[in-house]
């Protein structure tokens, strides 16, 4: 094991320092920061376990970037992988601790059914990518590559392929230091969930408003990933939700307690403002199923009942009005989620018959069984089936008089030409006048609108725009004014974005020497002409989002990886599931917990594609993989009260 893990971590570290140089804002920067992480995980391999979690909703600049493939959050796991195989091959061997500190007993090494599982998933899942890679061309790849490229097979394999690089070092500090693994991983997923519902809240203060639930606005934190629609906070939110329960149950004082009933209550208010049905549903189910087995337990049912302390009687009921309350409001006092409740059978309608046209791509029974290929369902869909094309792409141009940019418009009936949008962050606030300057060219006469927004994603809080026609196929500088006046309204500090999308009827425009310059003559726009590629240029739909996804986990795993990859993950799913609720695991601390976070995005994953979405599959299979390995082998220590004061170690023995 110690020539390969010295040969991963050698490569992880080569390949993290490569993304890192030519990150296109933060090179440097980045480097210098991936370098100190890897020692760090050398030094302390625990903290990989908290830190993932907590960083992962936060680790994502694409719409800084232009980055779609590939994004921050893969330096952090690829610093991860690195540090900890470098421990294990070249770290020195250490004393063990005592069991009384919560080392393991009786480690046994040879490979268990659940991790044979894992490795057969893993290598049908990269027969899958090598497949998708083949079908969309091959290599190489490019940095900016979108949806229907081959990097987005990459993109869509490369979460369950981080996991099992950092399986080895999961297992050792599962098998090793059960009680102090658990408590990192409950305190990462706790973090990251306070992180992504404050992010919530801010995000609803700068546009709609914290108490309007009026208005068609559904929370989506920093998951840029979602700005083709999709379910990244929908599955992060349920993979997280059972561990702000588990800081209520297991705090030991009032200001602990006080801490966790705070998050609680801003995750409910993030699940709720969500207004995801699916994840009212999942949530429902495994929150339901979490009360029954907390229950069963003799020292968490003293706890929650009148047998405990008569501080945590009241706050628990007290807890359980707020959150009632917050339904209410939601759910009363709004009209969003009650029109959403009545044309909750037609959407359901609508999704069944696109989960047949998404079956209709398997067309032999070969096709059934080994799929498609990873990350080929958008384009396969938008050529195969009829009306169902991208609405809009980006390309690049190289033209004998230089490089431009080609934004293509769809052919949806009834579909706007506004519904995708070439975007890029502006520095902000925005006030006074502005000029935007460009050539444009187009095969026929259109238009096009261009405009300063606060904007997140899909939903703009205020805008300025201008149109313009365009009616030649020869280039022609246009210039336009955009007045903002004394600021766009916006109470509280939300991104600024430029805008440009079709308004007419021309299959695609070419655009090239974008300049927005503020009433000081400073230029706002970077690479406006192009020359670093899409670098610092995103794009966004809106309205529909079909092409993009399958919404379904379990469809999405069928046409990618066929029949014999949806089968070794149901598989290890149930295993997971089975052994966490029966048997010897079932007795574990963390066990409730995790068997509620695979129950819910189980149940949101029937109605939402999740493994396209890179941070929420990696937490996924983050989860899975530590509730096998957690249902292969308890240790006795697991089954006692841990101290509170019990500290991480100092010294991690080499094969972790």
């Amino acid at each position: 094991m110690r020539p390969v893990g010295g040969v991963l971590a050698l490569l992880a570290a080569a390949l993290g320092i490569f993304l890192a140089l030519n990150h296109p804002l933060w090179p440097v920067g980045l480097t210098v920061a991936f370098v100190i992480w890897s020692v760090a995980v050398y030094w302390r391999p625990l903290l990989w376990l908290f830190v993932l979690p907590a960083c992962l909703p936060f680790a994502g600049f694409s719409a800084w970037t232009g980055w779609i493939g590939v994004e921050e959050f893969d330096l952090v796991v690829l610093g991860a992988v690195a540090g900890s195989h470098a421990r294990m091959a070249f770290g020195r061997n250490r004393r063990r601790l005592p069991a009384r500190a919560g080392a393991g007993i009786a480690v046994r090494r040879s490979p268990g059914r659940e991790e044979i599982g894992l490795l057969l998933l893993m290598g049908w899942s990269l027969i899958a990518l090598a497949r998708g890679l083949l079908d969309a061309g091959g290599l190489p790849l490019g940095w900016f590559q979108g949806y229907e490229e081959p990097l987005n097979s990459l993109r869509v394999g490369k979460s369950l392929l981080f996991v099992m690089l950092l399986l080895p070092s999961l297992r050792g500090l599962v098998e090793r230091w059960p009680r102090l693994a658990g408590r990192c991983l409950a305190a990462g997923l706790a973090s990251g969930l306070a992180g992504v519902s404050l992010a919530i809240v801010g995000e609803r203060i700068g546009y709609p408003g914290l108490l309007d639930f009026s208005t068609p606005y559904r929370s989506t934190a920093w998951f840029w990933e979602m700005h083709v629609g999709g379910a990244a906070v929908d599955a992060f939110l349920a993979l997280t939700v059972p561990f702000a329960v588990h800081a209520v149950v297991q705090a030991r004082s009032r200001w602990r307690w006080l801490l966790a009933a705070l998050l609680a209550m801003v995750a409910g208010y993030a699940c709720l403002t969500t207004f995801s049905r699916g994840l009212y549903l999942g949530l429902g189910v495994s929150l339901i199923v979490l009360g029954a087995l907390l229950a069963s337990r003799r020292a968490t049912a003293a706890a929650l009942t009148s047998t405990g302390p008569g501080w945590r009687w009241w706050g628990n009921r007290l807890l359980l009005l707020g959150i009632a309350i917050e339904v209410v409001a939601v759910v009363g006092f709004g009209d969003f989620m009650g029109s959403r409740l009545s044309v909750g059978e037609r959407d359901l309608g609508g999704r069944m018959a696109h989960w047949r046209e998404g079956l209709s791509l398997l067309r032999s029974p070969a096709e059934g069984l080994f799929g498609r290929g990873l990350g080929r369902f958008p384009a396969d869909y938008s050529q195969t089936v009829p009306g169902r094309q991208m609405p809009g792409r980006l390309r690049l141009i190289d033209a004998a008089d230089g490089r431009h940019l080609r934004l293509f418009a769809g052919h949806q009936a009834g579909r706007s030409r506004s519904a995708f949008e070439l975007l890029q962050r502006l520095p902000g606030p925005v006030a006074g006048t502005y000029t935007v300057t460009l050539d444009a060219r187009a095969p026929q006469p259109t238009k096009f609108a261009v405009g300063l927004c606060h904007q997140h994603l899909l939903y703009a809080a205020a805008c300025v725009q201008a149109t313009h026609a365009v009616a030649n196929a020869d280039w022609r500088s246009v210039s336009l004014s955009l007045d903002a006046g004394d600021g766009l309204r916006s109470g509280w500090p939300v991104p600024v974005f430029f805008q440009l999308h079709l308004l007419g009827s021309v299959d695609f425009i070419d655009i090239d020497n974008l300049r927005v310059v503020d009433a000081l003559g400073r230029q706002m726009l970077a690479n406006g002409g192009f020359a670093d590629g899409l670098s610092q240029w995103f794009f966004a739909g809106r309205h529909y989002f079909v092409p993009w996804h399958v919404d379904s986990l379990f469809l999405e795993t069928l046409i990618d990886q066929g029949a014999i990859g949806l089968s070794l993950l149901i598989a290890l799913l149930v295993m997971a599931m089975a052994r966490l609720l029966r048997g010897p695991a079932a007795e574990h601390a963390l066990s409730p917990y995790l068997l509620a976070a695979l129950l819910a995005c189980a149940v949101v994953g029937v109605f939402s594609s999740l493994l396209d979405m890179p941070r929420a599959a990696f937490l996924f299979h983050l989860l899975l993989c530590y509730s096998l390995l957690v249902a292969r082998r308890v240790p006795e220590v697991l089954l006692k009260a841990s101290p509170a004061s019990a500290k991480i170690p100092r010294e991690i023995p080499h094969s972790v």
